[in-house]
This record gives structure tokens, C-alpha cells and sequence, in this order.
């Protein structure tokens, strides 16, 4: 009967701690790696975008908020562009959306241009600059890991 008893208990036991273990399924890797970036509006990106900009460069009350409609702008247009250039059968993005991205790159850098100070716009360039050089690396990373 003791035996019963403990095996009984043991059993209880592990079955309580096997159900304590939940699973949760795996995300894609886009959508942990990046937070919950793509349920951000327009200006939830503007606001979060405007403050870093405004931390990292110091800029003014003023500048803060001619960055925050500026990116605000930036995030609508983008989203125009992306639904225009959307296809379900082309993951690539095409070389007229490229060329289309990098007018509106260009068009961005120089109404920023206009708001910031110098000092502020080399600032913002050099960190842009080394952004893009840490994304190639990491981009090559990866394709070496494949």
C-alpha cells in the first residue's frame, strides 16, 4: 500500500510539473528580432523616430518637431510606396522600386539638410553611415552562415 501511495504521488507529481511547461509557438524571426515594429503606425514610428534623432543629435524643441512631420511624412509615403509595389509573387523588391527608394532617400536627406545645423547633419551622416556599414556586415554574416 505505501508503494501504491508513493507511485501514486509521484506520478501526480510529474504529470503537475509536464502540464507547468507551456510551449509557446516560435515566431517568425522578422517579428522578435525587430520587436513589434510592424504594428507600429505612422506616427508611433515618427514619435519614437523624431525622439532618437532629437537625443542623439540635441536637437531643439523646434527641430524635434519639424523632424517628428518630416518622418511622420516619410512613414506615409513609404507606406504608399510599399502597397503600390506590393506583389504576393515577387519576395524581391524590383530595380524601379529601388530607384524609386533612393529618390525618396535623396529627397529626405535634403529637407533634413534644411532643419538641421551643420554640425547636427555631419553628426547625423556619419552615424547613418556607420548604420549602413553594420548592416552590410551583418548581411554578409548571414550569408556566409547559409
Amino acid at each position: 500500500m505505501k508503494k501504491l501511495l508513493v507511485l501514486f504521488s509521484a506520478l501526480t507529481f510529474s504529470a503537475a510539473a509536464a502540464s507547468a511547461q507551456t510551449v509557446t509557438p516560435a515566431q517568425p524571426k522578422h517579428h522578435t528580432e525587430h520587436g513589434n515594429r510592424a504594428h507600429k503606425t505612422p506616427e508611433q514610428h515618427a514619435d519614437q523616430a523624431a525622439q532618437h534623432m532629437a537625443k542623439q543629435l540635441n536637437l531643439t524643441a523646434a527641430q524635434t518637431e519639424q523632424v517628428r512631420q518630416l518622418q511622420l511624412s516619410r512613414y506615409q509615403e513609404m507606406q504608399q510606396f510599399r502597397a503600390q509595389h506590393a506583389t504576393a509573387d515577387n519576395a524581391k523588391p524590383s530595380k524601379g522600386m529601388h530607384k524609386g527608394m533612393k529618390a525618396h532617400q535623396a529627397q529626405y536627406d535634403a529637407r533634413l539638410k534644411q532643419i538641421l545645423q551643420p554640425d547636427q547633419y555631419a553628426k547625423y551622416a556619419q552615424q547613418r553611415t556607420e548604420r549602413m556599414a553594420k548592416h552590410k556586415e551583418h548581411k554578409g554574416n548571414r550569408k556566409a552562415d547559409s
